[in-house]
């Protein structure tokens, strides 16, 4: 079993939308999913309880549980767990650390976006956890993004070579329980999803 944390300082990153996203697509891919919901927003949550779907599966974590959630999904034989965090590096953010194979930074290309993952970066090198980022809203026919990787470049981490550009698809699905690719199977949000889901699926040894 796997499990991926998203960890950001930065409210509106977009932790819970990747989340969502990638658990539906490694989920239709035949892996045992499970979304653990660590953020008192509880976004993930509200998104399952809309979804025509009873899958992927979810849990609602805190520190003092998700040790036991995860050992717990193991032995029930489930495949990728993936853990959406509060937009901080507090405590929620340290325990889903801890208990990660792989943690991802999203950030949106913004100078101000770009600063600010400097904090988690350092949490995760204090605690020894591998860590990627993966550019997320980013504007469509823009250089801001080439920009932004090259900036990235100081943090010495691995970027996604895909970006998530910000596309109306990936905020519409999520209304009723769904996710870009369950409303337009053939769109380019969907093939964003698939091909950063695919690059953090090698990272993982998948």
């Amino acid at each position: 079993m796997k499990v991926v944390s998203l960890l950001s300082r930065k409210g509106g990153s977009g932790k819970s939308t990747l989340s969502l996203h990638w658990a539906v697509e490694a989920e239709q891919a035949g892996r045992r999913v499970v979304l653990a919901d660590m953020d008192v927003q509880g976004s993930c949550s509200s998104w399952f309880a809309k979804r025509p779907a009873q899958t992927p599966l979810l849990i609602q974590s805190q520190p003092g549980t998700i040790e036991e959630h995860i050992e717990a999904c193991r032995a029930d034989g489930i495949d990728l767990v993936f853990i959406d965090t509060p937009p901080d590096i507090d405590t929620k953010a340290v325990h889903a650390a801890r208990v990660s194979d792989l943690v991802v930074i999203p950030t949106r290309p913004s100078v101000l976006d770009l600063e600010a993952i400097g904090g988690t970066v350092e949490l995760l090198r204090g605690i020894g956890k591998p860590a990627v980022v993966v550019l997320n809203q980013a504007p469509a026919r823009s250089g801001v993004t080439e920009e932004a990787r090259t900036a990235l470049a100081g943090y010495g981490l691995p970027i996604c070579p895909v970006a998530i550009l910000n596309r109306i698809a990936l905020s519409r699905a999520l209304i009723d329980g769904r996710v870009a690719k369950e409303i337009e199977a053939e769109g380019k949000a969907a093939a964003e999803i698939l091909g950063s889901w695919q690059w953090i699926q090698q990272l993982l040894g998948e």
